[in-house]
This record gives structure tokens, sequence and C-alpha cells, in this order.
């Protein structure tokens, strides 16, 4: 968690080259533009606690020093109480909640690429290391091959499913933009996993879901796939 760097940058207590940085960091760095909106909430939560907790039924010559001693302590066991419940919340959506993504998890390399050619012994580590689920690990490996190799598009649609089980939308969708457009035979899974990561998004990208997925025809696999998906978004 980056919740350190998060307090500086909106607390004012970085440098301006420190906040240039950061903020670039956070163009290109979904999980932190999440942990940063997360911070947010967890803060405006806290805020509207405490708020709430303000009233004290005190005669009209209460005590005002008593008043305070109640505050503060109010204010202590809101804090006790709320940022770890926040915070626990927080970790099951994040670490573990069932989201439409899930889908996204059960996709496997094959080793014979979209063209029908074999790439089973030149990617053997990537292909074990994919289909194993450890997306950290194989997201180094995929971007080692298309340093070699930028336009091979059997290694872009993956590094996209990759992308798309991080969570990091923006990349998935780059990477499966660029198969879709390159007319791959994998192009329509591509559009697929495109209108997938929309649902994801914090805000309300459904039209731009649904305007994905009515470009896979009836006579691709994806189809049904994407008729269903349609469905439950309407």
């Amino acid at each position: 968690m980056n919740y350190e760097n998060i307090e500086r940058y909106l607390s004012g207590g970085m440098t301006e080259k420190e906040r240039h940085n950061f903020e670039v960091e956070l163009d290109e760095n979904e999980e932190l533009a999440q942990e940063l909106h997360f911070y947010r909430y967890v803060n405006q939560s806290i805020t509207e606690c405490l708020k709430n907790s303000t009233d004290f039924p005190l005669s009209k010559s209460g005590n005002s020093i008593a008043k305070k001693k109640w505050q503060m302590s109010t204010t202590k066991w809101i804090a006790i109480i709320a940022i770890p419940l926040i915070l626990g919340v927080f970790l099951i959506w994040f670490l573990g909640s069932p989201t439409r993504l899930t889908e996204a998890s059960t996709v496997k390399m094959g080793t014979v690429n979209a063209e029908g050619i074999p790439v089973g012994n030149k990617y053997a580590d990537i292909i074990e290391t994919f289909n194993a689920g450890n997306y950290e690990e194989v997201l180094a490996l995929l971007n080692g091959a298309l340093a070699e190799e930028p336009d091979d598009l059997y290694i872009k649609y993956y590094r996209g499913v990759t992308f798309l089980n991080l969570k990091y939308l923006g990349s998935a969708r780059r990477d499966l933009l660029k198969v879709y457009t390159e007319n791959s035979a994998q192009m329509y899974e591509a559009a697929y996993y495109i209108a997938l990561s929309y649902t994801e998004e914090d805000d309300d990208y459904t039209e731009s879901a649904l305007n994905w997925l009515a470009k896979i025809p009836k006579e691709s696999p994806m189809y049904g796939k994407a008729q269903t998906l349609a469905a439950n978004l309407k």
C-alpha cells in the first residue's frame, strides 16, 4: 500500500517535483489510483462519523470541559472502531470479492497462437506462469517478450488479459484494442474483454461496454457470452 505517499500528496506535504512524479504515476498505475480513491473514501467516512458524534446532551449551563473530553473520547473510539472496519471491508473487496473479472482468470494460454503457429517451446515459461495464475510474475515476462517483438499479437493479447486480471483496466484496453484493430484471429475475444473491463470502472461505462459487445458478430464463438453479458448490463 502507498498510504504514506498518498497522505503526503493530499496534505500538500510533497515538493513540486514529488507531486509531479506522483501524478505521473497516478496516470500509469491504476492500482495506485484505486488506493487514492479508497483513502479519500475512508477519510470522508470517518469525517461523517465524527460529524454525527458532536451532539452532547448538556443543560444550558453545561460544562464545556466535560463536553470537550466527551468529544475527544468519542473521536478516539470512532477511529478505533471505524478504521479497521472500513479497511476490512476494503480488503475483502480488493483481494477476493467476486466480480465479472473473475471470468478473465479462466483464460488459459495455448501452445499454438491464433494463427495456428506452435509457440510452446518459445514461450514455455510464460505459458506455465500465466496458466498458474501468477499474473504479477508473468507480467514481467510478457513485457520482456514484447520488448523483443513489439508486434507479437499473441503476447499482446495475453498481456491485455493479464492487465485485466490485475485490474489495470486502462492498460488492458490499450493492449486489447491493438489486437482488435489489427484484425487478429482473437479480435472478438479482445472486444469481449474490453467490454468486460468497462464493467469494472468506478463510474458508469455501461454504454461503452454495450458498444463493444455489439461489435461481436453471431458467427463468433464469443457471441453467446457477449449476449449474456449485454443482457445483464441492460
